[in-house]
């Protein structure tokens, strides 16, 4: 059973973690995998690539769209070639595939955003720095601290800044946050490829004791920063989640076994949902801070780098 793998990237930790455990569960999965490469964060490198496997006669792709939009085409191709597409931290806009696994990104933005306005009283501002929107992972996480924002601290001011997942531009836009507005309680980055930039601009202009960072991801990294006391929180994603179960959905519907059903429970305890007309599995994130930074539930904590 061969399971194309394609990925919109994978240079930061997250990705080469998830890349490690993947190999790890094709193997205890019985799965031979084509890939995963890389479409280096463009669009029409993934659906070429995807083409080719497609025209390789894989059993099934496991895709990490680098568009949520745009993938629709690469899906309709799979579907007239009769190969199931199952896909994993993002998910697509329109269409139907057999599967997603996928952490809840509205409520992943949510929590950051609860946690920075209780930190800043209410009062203040607060920076966003957005993943590409065009990815649905982005979209979900900005417009979660957003509407958040509106709701529960409308005092608050929202800065809101596109980085398309690119660290340096990441950088360049919290710095120009801090040295433009005094009162800047908090930022917010959708991702965790910037941290030690945003970190070091904070701390050259002084700002340690007003700005508070929290992040997205669960990398190692992030965890120790967070016991140091310069990373204030983090979103930890299940990575080894992501995949476990994809490679698990992909194997599932090479061998015929019907898709997940939206309204159901999982066997591991999660929620199977709608998400765009295909069935989601919403694998749950755990919220980190100093209080719960060693707990061993989390990869992080338990990862270990080749």
């Amino acid at each position: 059973m061969v399971v194309g793998v394609s990925l919109a990237g994978y240079s930061t930790d997250f990705w080469a973690a998830y890349v490690q455990y993947e190999a790890t569960y094709a193997k205890q999965l019985g799965l031979t995998l084509d890939g995963p490469i890389s479409a280096n964060g463009d669009a029409a490198t993934q659906a070429s690539q995807i083409q080719t496997m497609i025209n390789q006669h894989v059993n099934a792709l496991l895709v990490n769209p680098v568009d949520s939009a745009a993938i629709s085409t690469s899906d309709a191709l799979a579907a007239k070639a009769h190969i199931p597409v199952v896909m994993m931290d993002v998910g697509p806009t329109t269409g139907h595939i057999y599967a997603v696994v996928r952490a809840n990104n509205v409520q992943i933005g949510q929590e950051a955003c609860q946690y920075i306005g209780k930190q800043a009283g209410g009062t203040g501002t607060a920076a966003v720095l957005e993943g590409d929107l065009a990815s649905i992972n982005g979209l979900d996480r900005a417009n979660g601290f957003i509407d958040c924002m509106k709701q529960n601290f409308p005092k608050m001011q929202v800065l809101k800044y596109a980085t398309l997942w690119d660290s340096a531009t990441a950088v360049n836009d919290a710095q120009t946050a801090i040295r433009a507005y005094p009162n800047l309680k908090g930022i917010y980055s959708s991702f965790s490829g910037p941290d030690q930039g945003i970190l070091a601009a904070i701390h050259s202009d002084g700002a340690q004791n007003r700005v508070v960072l929290v992040e997205t991801d669960g990398v190692p990294a992030e965890l120790m920063l967070i016991r140091s006391g310069q990373l204030a929180a983090t979103v930890s994603q299940p990575v080894n989640g992501y995949a476990l179960w994809g490679l698990t959905y992909a194997k599932d519907a090479i061998e015929g076994t019907p898709a997940p059903v939206v309204g159901t429970t999982t066997s591991h305890g999660s929620a199977i949902v709608n998400l765009n007309g295909s069935p989601e599995d919403a694998l749950p994130s755990i919220f980190v801070t100093k209080a719960n930074v060693d707990d061993t539930a989390l990869w992080g904590n338990t990862y270990k780098a080749s």
